[in-house]
């Protein structure tokens, strides 16, 4: 007996967290994809030496699910960090809860693919299980194995499945490359997945070409103060950084449009007043688009501010997918009823959904589709989208999510929804990282995480309507037929 079926005979639950953290190598700031497939295949050659039953299979989807959210997710930590004195004991709490419940739909997802039988059957299980969590419970789709492709010419595969779809056929991959380890004619089998790979791999990388912004393009102007979180509202610092925006705001050769990013009022809407005059005189005559809280009764929304120079200042648009833990706390009226309403004072609560996504016509500038910050995590909120846009604007504050990981996996998933829609995508940070993705997800232009300054961008044009922005995740059923029968056929030869 070979030492590797020795080895696949008796390995422990230590050794799937480790290979759940060695699949976790292919998100940024690693982007390790290849490490990331022979982590997965290995996992998946793994369960075939085991006659595991549901209950086993669970358990080994849940420590890999474990070990693979650890890694991914460890930027977590960072809010907990802004106040360590009042919430940092609770930062390894939060990452071990949050990675044990997502590791959840690892374990369901293995179950689920035991029910159907083979590896194959098992990446279905976890694929559709994946997709699961965008939704359940608002959803949390952050970290979605297909995001490992998003540098590659593969990603592009997203245009016609989405992230979601991308994800599915990632874990189906990774379960036939382990499969023909298995099979007589493994060389052949080898051989045919690694031309499917390059075949792929070249047709996409062939499509993409380069997205140059015609003549008479709309110019944009991106407003980066760099602010860190624990300065952003603090009265002695908010104003200085106030003061940078309208620095960069003022600055020659005016451009179109300016956009200051997301809650960049350093107070609420309602009474910046005096500030909304500060921004009009700045920016010259252009129209500024400003993130800002504003308050309504005793609701706060998180906004988008249109200032203009001859009207008075207009909310365009209000965040309606809310943050969970930071800017409402699920179940509030359950556990104010146990007597846990004091959680609400540790994480965020009061904030008010806006009406839903919107399409906004701007002068000068043309359609937006605004996201504000985690809008931009959701495939589905993007598809949603109610009709087609010139460009997506999303404004954020990835100050929250520190410097290591989260605002490049944040930039990650934002560059796959522009190919999923086909659509250039202008991204305004407080910190890290603003910059204009063209319709194939590049980032073409950038200021980079911990810089302030202001970069100005022209637009380049959409693609025409991707097979995803039309159909949405119902391409994702072609996906799960072709898989299963594919399954099906394996289960047969074997």
């Amino acid at each position: 007996m070979s030492v590797f079926r020795v080895f696949a005979r008796n390995y422990s639950w230590s050794v799937l967290v480790i290979l759940g953290l060695i699949i976790s190598t292919g998100h940024a700031p690693f982007s390790l994809w290849p490490v990331s497939l022979i982590g997965l295949s290995l996992f998946f050659w793994l369960q075939q030496n085991h006659k595991l039953s549901l209950k086993s299979l669970f358990k080994s989807g849940w420590w890999l699910g474990f070990g693979y959210f650890l890694g991914t997710l460890n930027w977590l930590v960072e809010p907990f960090l802004v106040d360590i004195a009042t919430h940092g004991w609770m930062a390894p709490f939060a990452v071990l809860l949050m990675s044990g419940s997502l590791a959840l739909f690892w374990g369901t997802g293995m179950s689920l693919g035991g029910l159907l039988g083979g590896r194959l059957g098992c990446a279905l299980g976890l694929g559709l299980c994946e997709m699961v969590r965008g939704y359940l419970f608002t959803g949390f789709p952050w970290g979605l194995l297909g995001y490992i492709w998003v540098d590659t010419p593969i990603a592009q595969l997203a245009s016609y499945f989405g992230a979601y779809g991308l994800t599915v056929v990632t874990f189906g991959f990774c379960a036939l490359l382990a499969q023909s380890f298995y099979v007589r004619r493994k060389v052949m089998d080898l051989a045919a997945l690694s031309l499917l790979f390059l075949v792929v791999w070249l047709f996409n990388n062939t499509s993409q070409h380069t997205h140059q912004a015609p003549e008479n393009a709309t110019v944009i102007r991106l407003v980066q103060p760099n602010a860190p979180q624990e300065k952003k509202r603090d009265p002695q610092f908010a104003m200085i950084y106030f003061q940078k925006m309208l620095e960069f705001s003022s600055q020659a050769p005016q451009p179109d449009l300016i956009i200051w990013p997301e809650t960049s009022l350093p107070t609420a809407f309602n009474f910046a007043a005096d500030l909304l005059l500060q921004i009009k005189e700045a920016a010259q005559g252009v129209p500024v688009l400003v993130g800002a809280l504003r308050t309504k009764e005793d609701k706060i929304f998180n906004s988008l501010i249109l200032v203009e120079p001859q009207e008075d200042a207009k909310v365009v648009y209000d965040k309606f997918h809310l943050v969970p833990f930071g800017e409402y706390l699920p179940f509030e009226n359950f556990l104010t009823k146990i007597g846990l309403g004091f959680s609400s004072d540790l994480f965020g609560t009061g904030f008010q959904n806006g009406s839903g996504p919107q399409v906004v016509n701007l002068p000068n500038v043309g359609k937006i589709f605004p996201l504000i910050c985690y809008e931009a995590v959701f495939p589905q909120d993007v598809s949603a989208m109610p009709e087609r846009a010139d460009v997506i604007v999303q404004v954020t504050n990835d100050a929250w999510f520190g410097k290591f990981s989260g605002p490049y996996q944040h930039l990650a998933q934002a560059q796959m929804r522009s190919i999923e829609q086909g659509l250039p995508m202008v991204r305004v940070a407080n910190t890290g990282i603003s910059g204009l993705i063209d319709p194939t997800g590049r980032v073409v232009k950038k200021l980079e995480l911990n810089k302030s300054g202001y970069i100005d961008v022209a637009l380049p044009d959409g693609e025409l309507s991707t097979l995803y922005s039309h159909y949405g995740n119902w391409t994702i059923l072609l996906l799960f037929i072709v898989l299963s029968m594919g399954n099906f056929i394996l289960r047969i030869r074997h």
